[in-house]
């Protein structure tokens, strides 16, 4: 009993272990912030992966953030637009502790510290105003976090100040502060560009807009902008855009459609199908099993900005299997008039059709669904098309006019006189011309035609 007892107990502890991941992964949330509600409480409810999307405005609080893999941005993107200050100027705006972290498009203001990075990695601050603080940045103990695009001026203590952490990435922003960095250890203050400094005191004599000396943040450490600003220009975000595909968008009901996400700059994926909202992967299936017009979302996200695009799924009510579903014979050309020879491209157009039979009235026939056949003889054709299938058979039809060339016309036209027909018909200009076709007197008789004259192109094949 005791040996059963313990089989029994590690049995359900293995499915525990089996079902635990599978509970907690949900789907990746949008999450709405407008004036007058609380950010922290946005954070607190949010889960890994979620969006938080705080709208323009002002808000006065103190945010502190412990759930990794969140992103904060502004709806505007803006930050001019969404305002915040701390609850009391010795509160922080925003203090991280959680990794994956990115926060974009705030004015920070009024606090202690604007953004403080503690023992987090991987996390994002760019496209942020932080002003009036008595430090803008500070990272403690934080490494591999990537800070640009940011605005950092008029705080009282320190721009950015970096404590026992490293392997930062630190480029393309502003500084203006009464200290503008402070760095004890190494961290990388530039890639292709740096930052602006407002005590940077060299020179750029070659014009291109880097300065010509490094601009040293600590040397004992080596911690250099080697490549320094001479005047700040915000690089353009770098904006997602949304774009999928599905293998079909009509069909009868149950309809299973695939859908293949290509969107380009992404970081997450939220589906809508409706009332069903799906995010665990960027391709999947659906089945449609009801009848109606679907209308399927795709919205992407980054740390600078969304993007949405849709598309409509038809669902075709399923047919009724007690009435057999008939083939609907169809086709077009792309003429149906010419001269010989003449060249018809043919097109099927035809519903529920599982076989096709051409028969192109001059003996010859295809089984092909868009055929290209040749009439080499003048003359009425019609041009029959059956569609086949298990229920039945549908047949349509088409006259293709194949007309003789014109110099065939003028050379069986044995009136030397002209005088029977005087009308102006195609068929009738070699009667004007007396039966004169040899060069030598060509060009007398054609003093002597009567109007209309000939067209050029026929006098062109006259002289031939």
């Amino acid at each position: 009993m005791s040996k059963y007892l313990t089989f029994r107990w590690v049995f359900l502890l293995a499915i525990s272990l089996v079902l635990l991941p599978i509970s907690e992964t949900g789907a990746v949330e949008n999450i709405y912030v407008s004036p007058g509600e609380s950010i922290q409480a946005a954070v607190d409810n949010a889960s890994h992966g979620d969006i938080i999307i705080v709208e323009p405005g002002e808000y006065n609080e103190s945010i502190q953030i412990d759930q990794d893999n969140l992103t904060i941005i502004s709806d505007s993107k803006v930050p001019s637009d969404t305002v915040i200050s701390a609850e009391n100027a010795d509160s922080n705006v925003f203090k991280v502790v959680a990794s994956n972290v990115t926060i974009s498009g705030f004015s920070i203001v009024d606090s202690k510290c604007g953004i403080y990075l503690s023992s987090v990695q991987n996390c994002i601050i760019n496209n942020n105003n932080i002003s009036g603080n008595k430090i803008g940045i500070c990272l403690f103990k934080s490494e591999n976090n990537t800070l640009y695009n940011n605005l950092v001026y008029s705080n009282t203590n320190c721009g950015i100040r970096s404590l026992t952490s490293s392997g930062n990435t630190i480029y393309s922003n502003y500084f203006n502060n009464t200290n503008n960095a402070r760095d004890d250890k190494f961290n990388v203050w530039n890639l292709t560009s740096g930052n602006c400094w407002s005590d940077y005191t060299g020179k750029d004599e070659d014009g291109d807009g880097i300065g010509d000396m490094a601009y040293v943040v600590n040397r004992r450490t080596k911690s250099m902008d080697y490549r320094p600003l001479m005047a700040f220009v915000p690089q353009p975000p770098i904006l997602p855009k949304a774009i999928f595909t599905s293998n079909v968008t009509i069909g009868y009901a149950p309809l299973t459609v695939e859908f293949t996400e290509l969107s380009k700059n992404a970081s997450s994926h939220l589906w809508s199908l409706g009332n069903l909202s799906l995010s665990n992967t960027s391709d999947f299936l659906h089945t449609f099993t009801d009848e109606g017009d679907y209308t399927v979302t795709l919205t992407v996200t980054n740390e600078n900005g969304s993007d949405s695009t849709s598309m409509t799924i038809n669902v075709l009510k399923a047919p009724d299997p007690s009435v057999p579903i008939l083939p609907e014979a169809k086709f077009i050309t792309n003429v149906t008039e010419g001269y010989v020879p003449l060249t018809v491209q043919f097109f099927d157009t035809s519903k529920n059709a599982a076989s096709l039979c051409w028969n192109f009235g001059d003996g010859k026939s295809s089984y092909c669904p868009d055929p290209i056949h040749t009439f080499c003889c003048p003359g009425n054709y019609t041009v029959w098309l059956t569609a086949r299938n298990d229920n039945g058979s549908s047949t349509t039809g088409i006259v293709i006019t194949v007309l003789k060339p014109i110099n065939q016309s003028i050379a069986e036209d044995n009136d030397p006189e002209g005088i029977e027909d005087q009308g102006l018909g195609r068929r009738n200009i070699g009667k004007r011309i007396d039966g004169v076709l040899n060069r030598e007197n060509l060009d007398s008789a054609l003093v002597t035609l009567s109007y209309p004259l000939p067209e050029p192109d026929l006098l062109r094949n006259l002289r031939c």
